[in-house]
C-alpha cells in the first residue's frame, strides 16, 4: 500500500542497544522573546553564536542540534498562571520558557521520509540498495497549532558528514500500515543522532565521523 504524506516530526522509537526508549530528557531554555513556534517532535538547535544557553527551532543546515523538543512550561502573560504545553506558540511568556528536549545521544527516532530518496531498491526480502547507514538532513515543515505536533520530515541523505542524523533502519511492519512500504515515497525511517550536542567521538562534543 502506498504511504500517505503526513509528516509528524521525530517520534522516539528505542535506544541504540536497548529494547525500549528511556525518554531521557534534559531541561533547556527558550527566550521569552523568541517569536518562532517550536512543535512537539521538532529538532532544536542551541544558540551557539551568542552563548546564551537558549535553544531555537532547528533549520536544515550543518549546525549541531541539541535534540528533539517534547514540550515546555512557562508563566503565561495572558492567563497569569503556569502553562504546560506540547509546543511553544512563540509568544505569551513572562520570563524564560522551560523546554524539555530528548537529548539522549543513543536515542532512536521514527520520522517520515519526504521523497523517494529514502526508498529501497529491490524487494522487501532482498534489497539491492537502501539509505541505511547514510547521513540524513531534515526539513522542519509546518507544525500543527491545534495539536502542537511537528511537521518535520527527512529531506535528503548522503555522505555529508555534518548532517544531524544517521539512517539506522526502515519501518517495514505491520504490512499495509502507513509508512511501512519502503518501496514507495513517504516511508517511515528510523534515525539516530549524528551531529548532536552530547555525542562524542573521542575528540570533543561531536558525533560526526
Amino acid at each position: 500500500m502506498a504511504n500517505t504524506n503526513s509528516p509528524f516530526g521525530f517520534r522516539q522509537f528505542s535506544n541504540s542497544g536497548g529494547a525500549a526508549p528511556t525518554y531521557g530528557q534534559s531541561k533547556y531554555r527558550i527566550a521569552a522573546g523568541n517569536a518562532t513556534p517550536i512543535y512537539f517532535g521538532d529538532p532544536v538547535q542551541p544558540v551557539v553564536s551568542t552563548a546564551t544557553g537558549y535553544i531555537i527551532q532547528g533549520t536544515a543546515s550543518t549546525t549541531i542540534i541539541a535534540g528533539i523538543f517534547v514540550g515546555c512550561e512557562y508563566l503565561s502573560t495572558s492567563q497569569k498562571r503556569t502553562v504546560r504545553s506540547l509546543y511553544w506558540p512563540g509568544a505569551d511568556a513572562t520570563g524564560d520558557v522551560t523546554a524539555w528536549v530528548i537529548d539522549d545521544p543513543n536515542a532512536l527516532f521514527v520520522v517520515q521520509g519526504g521523497s523517494t530518496t529514502f526508498n529501497i531498491s529491490g524487494t522487501l526480502s532482498s534489497w539491492t540498495s537502501s539509505p541505511v547507514g547514510q547521513y540524513a538532513q531534515y526539513t522542519v515543515g509546518s507544525g500543527n497549532t491545534t495539536t502542537g505536533q511537528s511537521g518535520a520530515y527527512l529531506s535528503a541523505v548522503g555522505t555529508t558528514v555534518t548532517y544531524p542524523f544517521i539512517v539506522r533502519d526502515l519501518i517495514t511492519a505491520p504490512p499495509g500500515a502507513n509508512g511501512a512500504d519502503p518501496t514507495t515515497a513517504y516511508n517511515w525511517v528510523v534515525v539516530g543522532f549524528n551531529d548532536q550536542l552530547l555525542r562524542t567521538n573521542g575528540a570533543g562534543p561531536t558525533g560526526i565521523a
